[in-house]
């Protein structure tokens, strides 16, 4: 195996692993203040706002 296939291989299993990081991890904005709040919150941790609505 070649040295670009390695690298190339490399590359993709990084962007795959990258990816699933990336769902894990999803967020959404509070409609309030405009945050980064997890998906799964209820309420907004920087100002207490149901962070669910508008979803």
């Amino acid at each position: 195996m070649g040295f670009f296939e390695k690298a190339g291989r490399k590359v993709e299993k990084f962007k795959q692993t990258a990816s699933e990081a990336a769902e894990e991890h999803r967020t959404a904005e509070c409609p309030a203040c405009g945050e980064s709040v997890p998906d799964d919150a209820e309420e907004c941790p920087q100002c207490g706002a149901d962070a669910t609505d508008g979803n």
